[in-house]
């Protein structure tokens, strides 16, 4: 299982919900009902936990990554920056289907 698909399923047990056709990396997940912010608080603090992250208060405040697309992409760059490499600009493991 890969990065984003075990985020995905984090989500999907968190919050009760399939990603499918009509629930989508991209979707909106805060517009959609899927999340509120108490929910997004515990959603990063279980990603910070699974992925051995700090995500500072500013970053939290900051930036308010309401898509699993969002998440993963944070999650990619939070940990090139912990592992010392610099792949902001790599987008490759995006899937763009």
């Amino acid at each position: 299982m890969d990065r984003k698909q075990y985020i995905q399923r984090l989500i999907e047990d968190q919050f009760l919900v399939e990603f499918d056709g009509e629930l989508t990396a991209e979707t909106d997940l805060f517009k959609t009902g899927v999340m509120d912010s108490f929910g997004y608080i515990q959603l990063l603090t279980a990603v910070e936990r699974e992925f051995s992250l700090q995500v500072t208060d500013e970053e939290f405040l900051r930036n308010i990554f309401s898509s699993l697309e969002a998440i993963d992409a944070f999650v990619a760059n939070k940990l090139a920056e912990r592992d010392g490499h610099s792949d902001r600009d790599d987008h490759s493991d995006r899937d763009d289907h």
